[in-house]
Protein backbone atom coordinates (compact mmCIF):
# COMPACT_ATOMS: atom_id res chain seq x y z
CA UNK A 1 0.00 0.00 0.00
CA UNK A 2 0.95 3.32 -0.61
CA UNK A 3 -0.08 6.74 0.10
CA UNK A 4 0.61 10.25 -0.71
CA UNK A 5 -0.98 12.94 1.22
CA UNK A 6 -0.31 16.20 2.62
CA UNK A 7 -0.45 16.93 6.04
CA UNK A 8 -3.98 18.65 5.90
CA UNK A 9 -5.40 14.96 4.43
CA UNK A 10 -3.63 13.37 7.93
CA UNK A 11 -5.12 15.84 9.83
CA UNK A 12 -8.72 15.30 7.59
CA UNK A 13 -8.41 11.30 7.99
CA UNK A 14 -8.04 11.52 11.63
CA UNK A 15 -10.54 13.31 12.75
CA UNK A 16 -13.47 13.11 9.79
CA UNK A 17 -11.95 9.56 7.78
CA UNK A 18 -15.21 8.71 6.21
CA UNK A 19 -14.86 12.02 4.37
CA UNK A 20 -11.87 13.27 3.15
CA UNK A 21 -10.08 10.30 1.20
CA UNK A 22 -6.43 10.77 0.44
CA UNK A 23 -5.82 11.87 -3.09
CA UNK A 24 -3.05 9.79 -5.34
CA UNK A 25 -0.28 10.60 -6.45
CA UNK A 26 -1.66 11.24 -10.03
CA UNK A 27 -4.31 13.66 -9.12
CA UNK A 28 -2.21 16.29 -6.90
CA UNK A 29 0.96 18.24 -7.37
CA UNK A 30 4.16 16.51 -5.69
CA UNK A 31 5.29 19.82 -4.87
CA UNK A 32 2.16 19.95 -2.23
CA UNK A 33 3.01 16.80 -0.90
CA UNK A 34 4.61 16.61 2.76
CA UNK A 35 4.49 12.89 3.66
CA UNK A 36 4.45 10.02 1.49
CA UNK A 37 2.91 6.53 3.72
CA UNK A 38 3.89 2.84 2.83
CA UNK A 39 2.89 -0.55 4.37
CA UNK A 40 6.06 -3.47 3.70
CA UNK A 41 8.32 -1.05 1.56
CA UNK A 42 11.53 0.84 1.72
CA UNK A 43 12.70 3.98 1.57
CA UNK A 44 14.29 3.20 -1.91
CA UNK A 45 11.47 0.74 -3.23
CA UNK A 46 9.36 4.12 -2.37
CA UNK A 47 11.24 6.40 -4.58
CA UNK A 48 12.05 4.08 -7.65
CA UNK A 49 8.50 3.81 -7.72
CA UNK A 50 7.49 6.95 -7.48
CA UNK A 51 10.66 7.59 -10.08
CA UNK A 52 8.78 5.13 -12.84
CA UNK A 53 5.34 6.49 -12.29
CA UNK A 54 5.55 9.92 -11.69
CA UNK A 55 8.79 11.42 -12.87
CA UNK A 56 10.73 12.70 -9.47
CA UNK A 57 14.58 13.29 -8.83
CA UNK A 58 14.59 11.21 -5.72
CA UNK A 59 17.75 13.62 -4.65
CA UNK A 60 15.24 16.80 -5.11
CA UNK A 61 12.25 15.16 -3.84
CA UNK A 62 12.27 16.20 0.36
CA UNK A 63 8.47 14.82 1.34
CA UNK A 64 9.31 12.54 4.27
CA UNK A 65 8.76 8.78 3.84
CA UNK A 66 6.78 7.03 6.34
CA UNK A 67 5.65 3.61 7.51
CA UNK A 68 1.79 3.11 7.97
CA UNK A 69 2.54 3.04 11.68
CA UNK A 70 2.83 6.80 11.64
CA UNK A 71 -0.30 7.39 9.87
CA UNK A 72 -2.51 5.07 11.72
CA UNK A 73 -0.98 6.21 15.29
CA UNK A 74 -1.46 9.53 13.90
CA UNK A 75 -5.56 8.74 12.97
CA UNK A 76 -5.84 7.03 16.41
CA UNK A 77 -4.20 10.62 18.34
CA UNK A 78 -6.57 12.63 16.13
CA UNK A 79 -3.61 14.76 14.72
CA UNK A 80 -0.21 14.05 13.21
CA UNK A 81 2.31 12.95 15.31
CA UNK A 82 5.75 14.20 15.53
CA UNK A 83 7.76 11.50 13.51
CA UNK A 84 10.41 9.78 15.29
CA UNK A 85 13.16 7.40 13.71
CA UNK A 86 10.90 3.99 14.09
CA UNK A 87 8.35 5.90 11.59
CA UNK A 88 11.09 6.85 8.77
CA UNK A 89 11.58 4.62 5.87
CA UNK A 90 15.32 3.53 5.46
CA UNK A 91 16.98 5.04 2.54
CA UNK A 92 20.65 3.73 1.16
CA UNK A 93 22.96 6.49 2.06
CA UNK A 94 25.35 7.92 -0.90
CA UNK A 95 28.77 7.21 -0.65
CA UNK A 96 31.16 9.89 0.90
CA UNK A 97 33.71 11.01 -1.32
CA UNK A 98 36.52 8.59 -1.85
CA UNK A 99 34.92 5.81 -0.46
CA UNK A 100 33.16 2.52 -2.18
CA UNK A 101 29.78 2.43 -1.91
CA UNK A 102 28.53 -1.44 -1.48
CA UNK A 103 24.55 -0.81 -2.31
CA UNK A 104 22.07 -3.65 -1.36
CA UNK A 105 18.50 -4.12 -2.66
CA UNK A 106 16.00 -4.84 0.31
CA UNK A 107 14.58 -7.39 -2.64
CA UNK A 108 16.39 -10.64 -2.11
CA UNK A 109 15.79 -11.48 -6.34
CA UNK A 110 18.26 -8.31 -6.64
CA UNK A 111 21.40 -9.42 -4.34
CA UNK A 112 23.60 -12.29 -4.99
CA UNK A 113 23.34 -14.21 -1.79
CA UNK A 114 25.82 -17.14 -2.04
CA UNK A 115 26.24 -19.91 0.91
CA UNK A 116 29.05 -18.29 2.35
CA UNK A 117 27.40 -16.63 5.05
CA UNK A 118 29.41 -14.33 6.94
CA UNK A 119 26.87 -12.98 9.67
CA UNK A 120 25.50 -16.86 10.66
CA UNK A 121 25.31 -15.35 14.53
CA UNK A 122 22.22 -13.23 13.42
CA UNK A 123 21.16 -14.92 11.31
CA UNK A 124 20.71 -17.79 13.34
CA UNK A 125 19.06 -15.83 16.22
CA UNK A 126 16.91 -14.09 13.81
CA UNK A 127 15.48 -17.45 11.77
CA UNK A 128 14.37 -18.50 15.47
CA UNK A 129 12.52 -15.71 15.83
CA UNK A 130 11.06 -15.91 12.28
CA UNK A 131 10.10 -19.40 13.10
CA UNK A 132 8.67 -18.86 16.02
CA UNK A 133 6.39 -15.81 14.40
CA UNK A 134 5.29 -18.44 11.77
CA UNK A 135 4.31 -20.96 14.41
CA UNK A 136 2.32 -17.97 15.72
CA UNK A 137 0.83 -17.40 12.66
CA UNK A 138 2.11 -13.87 12.48
CA UNK A 139 2.88 -13.24 8.89
CA UNK A 140 3.97 -9.68 9.09
CA UNK A 141 6.71 -10.39 12.15
CA UNK A 142 7.90 -13.48 10.24
CA UNK A 143 8.26 -11.74 7.41
CA UNK A 144 10.18 -8.74 9.09
CA UNK A 145 12.82 -11.30 10.70
CA UNK A 146 12.71 -13.09 7.41
CA UNK A 147 13.81 -10.48 5.48
CA UNK A 148 16.40 -9.30 7.79
CA UNK A 149 18.23 -12.52 8.00
CA UNK A 150 17.97 -12.44 4.56
CA UNK A 151 19.83 -9.08 3.61
CA UNK A 152 22.57 -10.05 6.91
CA UNK A 153 23.35 -13.32 4.48
CA UNK A 154 24.04 -10.94 1.59
CA UNK A 155 26.59 -8.67 2.94
CA UNK A 156 30.06 -9.68 2.00
CA UNK A 157 31.54 -8.59 5.44
CA UNK A 158 31.44 -9.77 8.73
CA UNK A 159 28.77 -7.13 10.82
CA UNK A 160 31.18 -5.95 13.99
CA UNK A 161 29.33 -2.99 14.94
CA UNK A 162 26.12 -1.03 14.27
CA UNK A 163 27.79 1.31 11.95
CA UNK A 164 28.23 -1.42 9.50
CA UNK A 165 24.72 -1.39 8.87
CA UNK A 166 24.28 2.25 7.76
CA UNK A 167 22.26 2.18 4.86
CA UNK A 168 20.95 -1.81 5.14
CA UNK A 169 17.35 -1.96 4.24
CA UNK A 170 14.84 -4.70 5.95
CA UNK A 171 16.38 -4.06 9.16
CA UNK A 172 13.68 -3.29 11.44
CA UNK A 173 14.23 -1.97 15.29
CA UNK A 174 13.37 -4.89 16.46
CA UNK A 175 15.89 -7.08 14.33
CA UNK A 176 18.15 -4.66 15.24
CA UNK A 177 17.99 -4.90 18.86
CA UNK A 178 18.91 -7.98 18.52
CA UNK A 179 21.78 -7.80 16.36
CA UNK A 180 23.14 -5.35 19.14
CA UNK A 181 22.75 -7.55 22.21
CA UNK A 182 24.57 -10.59 20.44
CA UNK A 183 27.23 -7.36 19.38
CA UNK A 184 27.09 -6.90 23.18
CA UNK A 185 26.91 -9.98 24.77
CA UNK A 186 27.22 -12.97 22.35
CA UNK A 187 23.91 -13.71 22.55
CA UNK A 188 19.89 -12.73 22.52
CA UNK A 189 18.17 -13.39 25.82
CA UNK A 190 14.68 -13.45 23.69
CA UNK A 191 16.37 -15.76 21.21
CA UNK A 192 17.74 -18.20 24.14
CA UNK A 193 14.17 -17.99 25.99
CA UNK A 194 12.40 -18.78 22.82
CA UNK A 195 14.50 -21.96 22.59
CA UNK A 196 13.56 -23.03 26.22
CA UNK A 197 10.09 -22.39 25.32
CA UNK A 198 7.83 -25.18 25.68
CA UNK A 199 5.10 -24.28 22.66
CA UNK A 200 7.76 -23.46 20.64
CA UNK A 201 10.09 -26.91 20.88
CA UNK A 202 6.75 -28.83 20.59
CA UNK A 203 5.49 -26.90 17.80
CA UNK A 204 8.96 -27.04 16.05
CA UNK A 205 8.49 -31.35 16.44
CA UNK A 206 5.17 -31.71 15.80
CA UNK A 207 5.87 -29.64 12.07
CA UNK A 208 8.53 -31.41 11.78
CA UNK A 209 6.20 -34.50 10.79
CA UNK A 210 5.92 -34.64 6.97
CA UNK A 211 1.85 -33.73 6.26
CA UNK A 212 1.42 -31.77 9.95
CA UNK A 213 1.17 -27.61 9.56
CA UNK A 214 1.26 -24.88 12.07
CA UNK A 215 -2.51 -25.44 12.76
CA UNK A 216 -2.79 -29.34 13.62
CA UNK A 217 0.46 -28.59 15.74
CA UNK A 218 -1.42 -26.07 17.52
CA UNK A 219 -4.01 -27.58 18.10
CA UNK A 220 -2.43 -30.83 19.18
CA UNK A 221 -0.92 -28.90 21.51
CA UNK A 222 -3.48 -27.51 23.04
CA UNK A 223 -4.96 -30.33 23.84
CA UNK A 224 -2.22 -31.65 25.90
CA UNK A 225 0.24 -33.40 23.86
CA UNK A 226 4.00 -32.98 24.09
CA UNK A 227 5.69 -35.79 22.35
CA UNK A 228 5.75 -38.17 19.19
CA UNK A 229 5.25 -41.08 21.72
CA UNK A 230 1.64 -39.52 23.06
CA UNK A 231 0.47 -38.73 19.31
CA UNK A 232 1.14 -42.43 18.44
CA UNK A 233 -0.48 -43.26 21.73
CA UNK A 234 -3.55 -40.88 21.13
CA UNK A 235 -7.02 -41.48 19.67
CA UNK A 236 -5.80 -38.95 16.85
CA UNK A 237 -7.04 -40.05 13.80
CA UNK A 238 -4.53 -39.26 11.17
CA UNK A 239 -4.25 -38.66 7.39
CA UNK A 240 -2.61 -40.80 5.17
CA UNK A 241 0.54 -38.53 5.38
CA UNK A 242 0.33 -37.91 8.91
CA UNK A 243 0.65 -41.76 9.17
CA UNK A 244 3.53 -41.79 6.87
CA UNK A 245 4.99 -39.16 8.63
CA UNK A 246 5.14 -40.57 12.00
CA UNK A 247 5.91 -43.90 10.81
CA UNK A 248 9.10 -42.69 8.70
CA UNK A 249 10.05 -40.14 11.45
CA UNK A 250 13.25 -40.77 12.37
CA UNK A 251 14.61 -40.86 8.99
CA UNK A 252 12.83 -38.07 7.21
CA UNK A 253 14.16 -35.47 10.04
CA UNK A 254 17.70 -36.74 8.80
CA UNK A 255 19.35 -34.25 6.37
CA UNK A 256 19.47 -36.12 3.02
CA UNK A 257 22.75 -35.84 1.05
CA UNK A 258 23.63 -34.71 -2.63
CA UNK A 259 25.15 -38.34 -2.75
CA UNK A 260 21.99 -39.15 -1.92
CA UNK A 261 19.98 -37.00 -4.63
CA UNK A 262 21.91 -38.28 -7.35
CA UNK A 263 21.23 -41.23 -6.44
CA UNK A 264 17.55 -41.08 -6.28
CA UNK A 265 18.17 -39.09 -9.21
CA UNK A 266 19.32 -42.56 -11.28
CA UNK A 267 16.09 -44.33 -10.16
CA UNK A 268 13.63 -42.17 -11.36
CA UNK A 269 15.65 -41.68 -15.06
CA UNK A 270 15.93 -45.31 -15.15
CA UNK A 271 12.05 -45.36 -14.47
CA UNK A 272 10.84 -42.66 -16.37
CA UNK A 273 12.92 -43.44 -19.80
CA UNK A 274 11.15 -46.62 -19.34
CA UNK A 275 7.96 -44.21 -21.04
CA UNK A 276 9.41 -41.82 -22.38
CA UNK A 277 12.90 -41.91 -24.02
CA UNK A 278 14.47 -38.45 -24.26
CA UNK A 279 12.67 -36.86 -21.28
CA UNK A 280 14.62 -34.77 -19.15
CA UNK A 281 14.91 -35.21 -15.49
CA UNK A 282 16.42 -32.12 -13.44
CA UNK A 283 17.26 -31.74 -9.56
CA UNK A 284 16.21 -29.08 -8.30
CA UNK A 285 15.83 -26.89 -5.00
CA UNK A 286 18.81 -26.45 -2.47
CA UNK A 287 20.74 -29.03 -4.24
CA UNK A 288 20.38 -26.73 -7.90
CA UNK A 289 21.97 -23.93 -5.41
CA UNK A 290 25.12 -25.26 -4.39
CA UNK A 291 23.91 -27.00 -1.25
CA UNK A 292 25.05 -30.58 -0.33
CA UNK A 293 22.37 -31.23 2.39
CA UNK A 294 18.42 -30.80 2.19
CA UNK A 295 15.48 -32.39 4.21
CA UNK A 296 13.81 -33.71 0.75
CA UNK A 297 14.89 -33.97 -3.02
CA UNK A 298 12.92 -32.15 -5.80
CA UNK A 299 12.70 -33.12 -9.52
CA UNK A 300 11.27 -31.39 -12.56
CA UNK A 301 10.55 -33.46 -15.38
CA UNK A 302 9.85 -32.44 -18.98
CA UNK A 303 10.03 -33.43 -22.67
CA UNK A 304 10.92 -31.33 -25.84
CA UNK A 305 7.82 -32.37 -27.52
CA UNK A 306 4.94 -31.02 -25.36
CA UNK A 307 2.23 -33.12 -24.73
CA UNK A 308 4.38 -36.20 -24.23
CA UNK A 309 4.70 -36.15 -20.85
CA UNK A 310 0.93 -36.02 -19.98
CA UNK A 311 -0.29 -39.34 -17.91
CA UNK A 312 3.21 -40.12 -17.30
CA UNK A 313 3.61 -39.25 -13.48
CA UNK A 314 1.13 -42.35 -13.06
CA UNK A 315 2.92 -44.76 -14.95
CA UNK A 316 6.43 -43.73 -13.02
CA UNK A 317 4.84 -44.23 -9.94
CA UNK A 318 2.82 -47.31 -10.41
CA UNK A 319 6.02 -48.99 -11.91
CA UNK A 320 8.58 -47.91 -8.73
CA UNK A 321 5.78 -49.25 -6.38
CA UNK A 322 6.11 -52.23 -7.77
CA UNK A 323 9.50 -52.42 -7.57
CA UNK A 324 9.06 -51.43 -4.35
CA UNK A 325 10.89 -47.54 -4.25
CA UNK A 326 8.10 -46.24 -2.85
CA UNK A 327 6.79 -46.44 0.67
CA UNK A 328 4.18 -43.74 -0.18
CA UNK A 329 2.79 -41.53 -2.47
CA UNK A 330 0.46 -38.70 -3.46
CA UNK A 331 -0.24 -38.22 -6.62
CA UNK A 332 -2.29 -35.41 -8.55
CA UNK A 333 -3.12 -34.38 -11.99
CA UNK A 334 -2.44 -31.25 -13.91
CA UNK A 335 -4.85 -28.53 -13.05
CA UNK A 336 -3.78 -25.88 -15.32
CA UNK A 337 -6.41 -25.97 -17.64
CA UNK A 338 -9.04 -25.00 -14.51
CA UNK A 339 -6.87 -22.14 -13.49
CA UNK A 340 -7.97 -18.67 -13.97
CA UNK A 341 -5.41 -17.17 -16.70
CA UNK A 342 -4.41 -13.73 -14.48
CA UNK A 343 -4.24 -14.94 -11.03
CA UNK A 344 -1.33 -14.92 -8.86
CA UNK A 345 -0.23 -18.38 -6.58
CA UNK A 346 2.21 -19.16 -5.00
CA UNK A 347 1.72 -22.96 -5.59
CA UNK A 348 1.65 -24.60 -8.93
CA UNK A 349 -0.91 -26.96 -10.57
CA UNK A 350 1.09 -29.05 -12.50
CA UNK A 351 0.89 -32.77 -12.53
CA UNK A 352 3.01 -33.88 -9.41
CA UNK A 353 3.98 -36.57 -6.75
CA UNK A 354 4.81 -35.82 -3.40
CA UNK A 355 6.02 -39.55 -2.32
CA UNK A 356 8.25 -41.36 0.00
CA UNK A 357 11.42 -43.15 -0.98
CA UNK A 358 12.83 -46.49 0.22
CA UNK A 359 16.41 -45.56 -0.13
CA UNK A 360 19.26 -48.99 -0.11
CA UNK A 361 22.00 -47.10 1.92
CA UNK A 362 24.92 -49.09 0.33
CA UNK A 363 25.16 -46.68 -2.02
CA UNK A 364 28.90 -47.85 -2.58
CA UNK A 365 27.34 -51.06 -4.64
CA UNK A 366 25.95 -48.81 -7.01
CA UNK A 367 27.55 -49.44 -9.89
CA UNK A 368 29.66 -46.26 -11.81
CA UNK A 369 28.05 -46.09 -14.69
CA UNK A 370 24.80 -45.21 -12.90
CA UNK A 371 23.17 -48.12 -13.81
CA UNK A 372 20.54 -49.21 -10.83
CA UNK A 373 19.95 -52.86 -9.78
CA UNK A 374 16.09 -52.56 -8.11
CA UNK A 375 17.21 -56.12 -6.27
CA UNK A 376 19.54 -54.05 -4.27
CA UNK A 377 17.68 -50.54 -4.40
CA UNK A 378 14.32 -52.06 -2.28
CA UNK A 379 13.79 -55.26 -1.46
CA UNK A 380 10.92 -57.82 -2.21
CA UNK A 381 9.28 -56.85 1.47
CA UNK A 382 8.14 -53.66 0.87
CA UNK A 383 6.07 -53.99 -2.06
CA UNK A 384 2.12 -53.55 -1.68
CA UNK A 385 3.11 -51.99 2.10
CA UNK A 386 -0.01 -50.39 3.60
CA UNK A 387 0.49 -47.98 6.04
CA UNK A 388 -0.90 -48.55 9.26
CA UNK A 389 -4.58 -47.52 10.01
CA UNK A 390 -4.26 -46.62 13.82
CA UNK A 391 -1.48 -45.72 15.80
CA UNK A 392 -0.92 -48.91 17.58
CA UNK A 393 0.31 -50.27 13.97
CA UNK A 394 2.44 -47.49 13.49
CA UNK A 395 4.36 -47.12 16.57
CA UNK A 396 5.37 -51.31 16.53
CA UNK A 397 6.10 -50.42 12.26
CA UNK A 398 8.22 -47.55 13.62
CA UNK A 399 10.13 -48.87 15.97
CA UNK A 400 10.69 -51.97 14.07
CA UNK A 401 11.48 -50.18 11.20
CA UNK A 402 14.43 -47.90 12.80
CA UNK A 403 16.11 -51.22 13.98
CA UNK A 404 18.80 -52.70 11.81
CA UNK A 405 17.52 -52.00 8.01
CA UNK A 406 19.37 -51.21 5.38
CA UNK A 407 17.94 -48.70 4.00
CA UNK A 408 16.27 -45.20 4.58
CA UNK A 409 13.34 -43.26 3.91
CA UNK A 410 13.90 -39.92 1.77
CA UNK A 411 11.01 -37.35 1.00
CA UNK A 412 11.04 -36.95 -2.84
CA UNK A 413 8.84 -34.74 -5.04
CA UNK A 414 8.48 -35.03 -8.76
CA UNK A 415 6.45 -32.80 -11.10
CA UNK A 416 5.73 -33.09 -14.85
CA UNK A 417 6.06 -29.91 -16.28
CA UNK A 418 4.89 -29.02 -20.06
CA UNK A 419 8.01 -27.82 -22.22
CA UNK A 420 6.58 -24.17 -23.17
CA UNK A 421 6.26 -23.69 -19.09
CA UNK A 422 9.28 -25.61 -18.15
CA UNK A 423 11.68 -22.16 -17.67
CA UNK A 424 8.84 -20.66 -15.95
CA UNK A 425 8.83 -24.30 -12.97
CA UNK A 426 12.85 -24.12 -12.87
CA UNK A 427 12.49 -20.96 -11.49
CA UNK A 428 9.98 -21.07 -9.43
CA UNK A 429 11.19 -24.56 -7.87
CA UNK A 430 14.86 -23.67 -7.44
CA UNK A 431 13.64 -21.15 -4.60
CA UNK A 432 14.76 -20.18 -2.57
CA UNK A 433 11.55 -19.39 -0.66
CA UNK A 434 12.18 -15.25 -0.07
CA UNK A 435 13.88 -15.23 -3.34
CA UNK A 436 10.93 -16.56 -5.34
CA UNK A 437 8.50 -14.14 -3.21
CA UNK A 438 10.62 -11.08 -3.48
CA UNK A 439 10.81 -11.70 -7.32
CA UNK A 440 6.96 -12.13 -7.75
CA UNK A 441 6.56 -8.90 -5.53
CA UNK A 442 9.14 -7.18 -7.80
CA UNK A 443 7.05 -8.76 -11.00
CA UNK A 444 4.05 -6.87 -10.01
CA UNK A 445 5.05 -3.68 -8.00
CA UNK A 446 7.65 -2.61 -10.94
CA UNK A 447 6.86 -4.23 -13.71
CA UNK A 448 3.20 -4.74 -13.39
CA UNK A 449 3.30 -8.14 -14.06
CA UNK A 450 2.28 -11.61 -12.32
CA UNK A 451 4.71 -14.39 -12.12
CA UNK A 452 4.24 -17.85 -10.97
CA UNK A 453 5.82 -21.28 -11.93
CA UNK A 454 3.29 -21.19 -15.08
CA UNK A 455 4.29 -18.15 -16.58
CA UNK A 456 4.39 -14.59 -16.89
CA UNK A 457 1.31 -12.30 -17.21
CA UNK A 458 1.98 -8.50 -18.47
CA UNK A 459 -1.03 -6.10 -17.75
CA UNK A 460 0.46 -3.44 -19.62
CA UNK A 461 0.35 -5.39 -22.99
CA UNK A 462 -2.35 -7.74 -21.49
CA UNK A 463 -0.51 -11.16 -22.67
CA UNK A 464 1.75 -13.84 -21.35
CA UNK A 465 5.32 -13.71 -22.37
CA UNK A 466 6.79 -16.79 -23.33
CA UNK A 467 10.35 -17.76 -22.11
CA UNK A 468 12.62 -20.78 -23.26
CA UNK A 469 15.24 -20.27 -20.19
CA UNK A 470 15.35 -18.65 -17.21
CA UNK A 471 17.52 -15.45 -18.55
CA UNK A 472 14.44 -14.68 -20.59
CA UNK A 473 12.24 -14.25 -17.40
CA UNK A 474 15.18 -12.01 -16.09
CA UNK A 475 15.45 -10.02 -19.10
CA UNK A 476 11.42 -9.61 -19.36
CA UNK A 477 11.36 -8.52 -15.91
CA UNK A 478 14.37 -6.00 -16.23
CA UNK A 479 16.11 -7.32 -13.76
CA UNK A 480 20.44 -8.85 -13.50
CA UNK A 481 20.10 -12.76 -14.23
CA UNK A 482 21.37 -14.27 -10.82
CA UNK A 483 22.37 -18.13 -11.07
CA UNK A 484 20.74 -20.16 -8.87
CA UNK A 485 23.91 -20.14 -6.63
CA UNK A 486 23.42 -16.98 -5.91
CA UNK A 487 19.58 -17.11 -5.18
CA UNK A 488 20.01 -18.62 -1.54
CA UNK A 489 18.43 -15.60 0.08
Amino acid sequence: MLLVCTLEDVLCLSSRPETCPVRASANMGLESVTHVVSENNSGDEVLELLEKQNGICRTEFKAALVDITWFTESMGAGKPLQLENRHRLQVKRVAAAGTIAVPVSSHACQRRTTLNNRNRLFTDALKILAENAELSENEGRYLAFTRASSVLKSLPYNVTKMDDLKGIPNLGDHSRKVIEEILEGGTCNEVQNLIQNERYQTLMKFTSIFGVGVKTADKWFREGLRTLNELRASKIKFTKQQEAGLLYYEDLILPVTKVEADLIQQIIEEAVHRFLPSAVITLTGGFRRGKEYGHDVDFLITHREEGREEGLISKVISWMTAQGIILYDDTMDNSYHKWKNKESEIFDRFAKCFSIFKLQKMVHNLEPSGTCSHGSLATNETRGIRLAGHAGSSQHLTASAAKDKDWKAVRVDLVVVPFGQYAYALLGWTGSRLFERDLRRYAKHFGHMMLNSHSLFDNKQNKFLLAATEEEIFAHLGLDYIPPQERNA
